[in-house]
């Protein structure tokens, strides 16, 4: 059975303060989870409203263009089907604890999981999502990390996803269509103000 990084929601939410797209204080917050996490079956923190899951959450851009994902049926958070995504992701286990920095970890192994991305320039963490309107959001905080490359990045797993670089203009058009977390990175690292 899959164990995930949770902290307790009370706790983590004091620390943000209501805001939904938060760019401070990063260093402290992710200090914070790597202090006051704890591991629960994915089973019960998917539906447990005392904790969020801690999911890194990795947008890749090339030059000025970024990869759209399409989440397909057969991906396993059948609340996110047909969604656009600009994130790639998914949640900490404990395999990770031991690494100097478990959430990179976390990261780089969904991405090896996810894609196949041969040269990574740079990875910066670039904000966290605290948005509670509702669904899967309810149980989740992203940290969001800004993933830089100057290659190809092919999807691994085509059953559940499909993906293609676009332009900012682009991502702008299909802004409707995307999942809620990928609407606030939109709106908060890609074009703030615009949409």
């Amino acid at each position: 059975m899959e164990q995930v990084l949770v902290v307790n929601r009370q706790a983590l939410e004091a620390k943000l303060g209501g805001q939904v797209w938060v760019t401070d204080h990063l260093d402290d917050l992710r200090q914070f989870i790597l202090d006051h996490h704890t591991f629960l079956p994915r089973q019960q923190a998917e539906y447990d409203a005392t904790v969020r899951q801690i999911i890194p959450y990795g947008i890749l851009r090339r030059g000025g263009e970024y990869f759209l994902l399409r989440r397909l049926k057969g991906q396993t958070e059948a609340r996110l089907h047909d969604k656009l995504s600009l994130g790639l992701g998914g949640h900490i286990n404990p395999t990770e604890e031991s690494a100097a920095n478990p959430i990179e970890a976390g990261l780089r192994r969904e991405l090896a999981e996810e894609v196949i991305l041969p040269h990574l320039t740079a990875l910066t963490c670039v904000g966290l999502i605290n948005e509670t309107t509702g669904g899967v959001s309810d149980y989740h905080t992203a940290l969001v990390y800004l993933l830089e490359t100057d290659g190809e990045v092919t999807v691994r797993e085509t059953g559940k996803m499909s993906g293609s670089w676009v332009a900012p203009e682009d991502l702008r058009e299909a802004y409707p269509a995307l999942e809620t977390w990928s609407q606030i990175v939109a709106q908060g690292l890609i074009f703030p103000g615009i949409v």
